[in-house]
């Protein structure tokens, strides 16, 4: 680079406790350009983030802003020298109308500094851009939903004056429309010298965006490369230290014929009053993906799937015997084995104040009390076993669950029902901000699962996740049932096409058209 760094790692170590989370950290974001940071759930990708948007200080090491050494002393202290992050949990005041939320903190203690005229009009523009109405700035944020409410979080920082945008991993609650026009006004920010450093999982978007990509594994820089690159296997190798040929990114699960048995079963209903009814039969031992873009009836689907809300029309059946029982309430869900693991984990499905083993043991205590009272060793051990089978770090039952990575805590909320022994499970975006080496070993759990006869129904905002993990998918458009696609019908065009309302030939096996 012949100019400075924006910002500059050099060396970092930090530790929490007796937990080193970065040991010899390097990292180098240069002017107009687009950074990917990568590596697998632990890796210090959190503390990176956190160390440059000034919630922490490096235990070792100097953090340099433009060539110069700086203590980035506070979140403030960091937006005042142009550091703006993005979190992956969307950071919104509930009590707070969308305008306040993306110009709090910009005013003085008694009077604002510009008219809110001109504020509404400033948000206004980056809201519609990013394809919202304007009407989320006016609304309360609890009756938004999770893409809306982090578009409002993308809007905060994209209004305010910054040199370096981080993206942490503030793509995964967008849809692919959103997330295109997202990367557009990235490009326009980067040809105006702006730079942004590139927080995600998803390799598609990280070979469509970024220049460069660091790589981080265990906490230590393993490397950085360019463009040219930063392929799919070549990034997997240097997080998990396997040979490329190790990896195959277009590999997928093989499909299975659905069963013949359903397990449950929509009849006529209608998620709106507005919609149009549907029947679905899901059959026990299938994955059935939904898909869909945000707003169109996938979130609406699954919570109604799983008992959360009923629909306006018709009903929801699970298979009880010989018999159908109708859920009605989410309890009578629960009580028919039908687990719900939802999609705002910070705000429906994690207890912030307590800690790892309490918030993964939460469904199942009642196995283990005896008499109205639980034993410890018996709770500890069953949590232990299931922090080992699903691979959460660090490794301690007695760590608080707000310091884990995004990726962990969602591990453990996943964990909590899969404890449950469900036979029906319902997972709302499961693995948002979950690292690919962690998805394709959830893919496996999920196989196990519906091999002993678990049903599982996954919404995913990430098409490919669809094809990989899933033996159908049904997309929704207009909060009804648009398509089901399984066998050759499944790909990637056939998914997209559904979603906004067309049809896409499938290919043959040779991979012409038919």
């Amino acid at each position: 680079m012949s100019s400075p760094p924006v910002v500059e790692l050099v060396d970092i170590t930090h530790r929490y406790g007796a937990t080193t989370a970065l040991d010899g950290c390097r990292l180098a974001v240069g002017p107009g350009e687009v950074h990917g940071l990568v590596g697998e759930n632990g890796s210090g990708k959190s503390t990176v983030v956190k160390l440059l948007s000034g919630i922490m200080r490096p235990t070792q090491g100097a953090v340099r802003v433009d060539g110069q050494e700086m203590q980035l002393r506070s979140p403030a202290h960091a937006q005042a020298h142009g550091v703006l992050t993005v979190f992956q949990e969307t950071l919104i005041a509930d009590e707070c109308v969308g305008l306040d939320n993306v110009f709090g903190g910009t005013d003085g203690l008694f009077r604002r500094r510009r008219r809110q005229a001109t504020e509404l009009a400033t948000a206004t523009e980056v809201v519609e851009r990013l394809g919202a109405p304007a009407s989320i700035l006016t609304a309360s944020p609890y009756r938004l939903s999770l893409a809306e409410r982090q578009i409002l979080t993308l809007v905060r920082a994209l209004v305010r004056p910054w040199r370096l945008l981080i993206l942490d991993e503030a793509t995964s609650a967008l849809d692919l429309a959103t997330r295109d026009r997202l990367f557009a006004l990235v490009d326009e920010h980067r040809a105006a010298g702006r730079s942004v450093l590139f927080v995600s999982h998803r390799m598609d978007e990280l070979e469509i965006l970024v220049d460069r990509a660091t790589v981080q594994r265990s906490g230590r820089t393993v490397g950085t490369v360019e463009r040219a690159q930063a392929t799919t296997a070549r990034l997997l190798s240097m997080m998990d230290g396997r040979s490329e040929a190790d990896h195959d990114e277009h590999q997928a699960a093989a499909r299975r014929s659905v069963g013949i048995a359903p397990a449950t079963r929509c009849r006529e209903v209608a998620l709106t009053g507005a919609a149009a009814p549907f029947d679905l039969e899901i059959f026990r031992g299938e994955i059935l993906g939904v898909g869909g873009l945000d707003g169109q009836g996938g979130a609406t689907l699954v919570e109604t799937l799983a008992g959360i809300r009923q629909p306006a029309a018709g009903s929801v059946e699970v298979r009880r015997g010989e018999g159908w029982s109708a859920l009605r309430s989410y309890r009578k869900a629960v009580r028919s084995k039908v687990a719900y693991v939802p999609g705002k984990r910070q705000d429906e499905g994690l207890f912030p104040t307590l800690d790892v083993r309490d918030n993964l043991a939460m469904a199942t205590l009642g196995r283990h009390a005896r008499g109205g009272v639980f034993t410890a060793r018996s709770v500890l051990q069953a949590v232990r076993e299931q922090m080992s089978r699903l691979h959460v770090v660090p490794d301690d039952p007695s760590y608080p669950i707000t310091g884990l990575s995004g990726g962990n805590a969602q591990k453990v909320l996943v964990g909590r029902w899969l404890a449950a022994n469900p036979d029906v499970l319902v997972l709302n975006d499961p693995l948002r901000g979950v690292d690919l080496g962690t998805k394709r070993d959830f893919y496996g759990l999920l196989r196990e699962l519906t091999e002993g006869g678990m049903t599982v129904v996954m919404l995913s905002t990430e098409i490919e996740e669809l094809l990989t993990a899933c033996d159908r998918v049904a997309v929704c458009r207009n909060h009804t049932l648009e398509r089901v696609l399984e066998g050759d019908e499944m790909t990637y065009d056939a998914v997209l096409a559904a979603m906004f309302g067309h049809r896409a030939d499938a290919p043959d096996r040779t991979g012409a058209s038919t």
